[in-house]
């Protein structure tokens, strides 16, 4: 697998030209309802849809607006490989047609979460699928993840959406689940988060339809 190696110059970098990208590409970007509390002394597992080639950028925009911890986020090792820059913003690798480089990446994973200030980003999707896509289809690599690291974490579930609202350019759409402090003894399955998910993903819909806007972050 292909280790993160994040740096400060490189975040810089990487700042800067995401939101030069953002501006030039879309019309706006809004978080829709409440910003959930989050427990600063454990480590964050965020958990999106993944339906865009935008979403890694739009978790490091998240970050930078709300966590503001040291973010890492897992990305196919076949694309990783073209794009390796993406190491030194925290992006690391799994190849899933690989079982052993798949565990690997799963236990690199929870060693990242032994830092309470990290947030590991992960798709449990596995991989892009269209936004309307049902069920989601969640790959059981979480369930590993919450087993190797054997303590709490915040787990978080987050719904991404773009549309077009009668702009040449598309608008970008975020909402944040309820917060849950699991271990792994404790958590409700795949199964639960995924319908969790599916329901969060249909409150998004709901709340861009009735012409919410809520907060803009860019």
């Amino acid at each position: 697998m292909i280790e993160a190696r994040p740096s400060a110059w490189a975040e810089r970098i990487f700042d800067f030209y995401l939101t030069r990208l953002f501006k030039r590409r879309f019309s706006a970007l809004y978080l829709l309802g409440d910003f959930p509390r989050i427990d600063p002394t454990l480590p964050l597992l965020l958990l999106p849809n993944h339906s865009s080639w935008w979403d890694g950028f739009f978790i490091h925009l998240l970050n930078k607006k709300k966590f503001l911890r040291r973010p890492y986020l897992m990305m196919l090792e076949e694309q990783l490989k073209r794009h390796l820059f993406f190491t030194r913003v925290g992006v690391f690798s799994i190849n899933p047609n690989s079982a052993a480089s798949t565990r690997t990446s799963l236990r690199y994973a929870a060693r990242l979460l032994q830092n309470s200030r990290n947030l590991v980003c992960i798709f449990p999707q596995g991989e892009l699928a269209p936004w309307e896509k049902r069920p989601l289809a969640y790959k059981r690599g979480l369930d590993l993840i919450l087993k190797l690291h054997g303590a709490r974490a915040n787990l978080l579930a987050l719904a991404m959406r773009i549309d077009f609202l009668g702009e040449q350019l598309p608008a970008a759409f975020f909402m944040f689940g309820e917060n849950q402090i699991t271990a792994h003894a404790e958590f409700e399955g795949i199964a639960r988060l995924e319908h969790q998910e599916e329901d969060l993903l249909e409150q998004l819909r709901a709340a861009i339809a009735r012409g919410e806007r809520g907060t803009r972050l860019l």
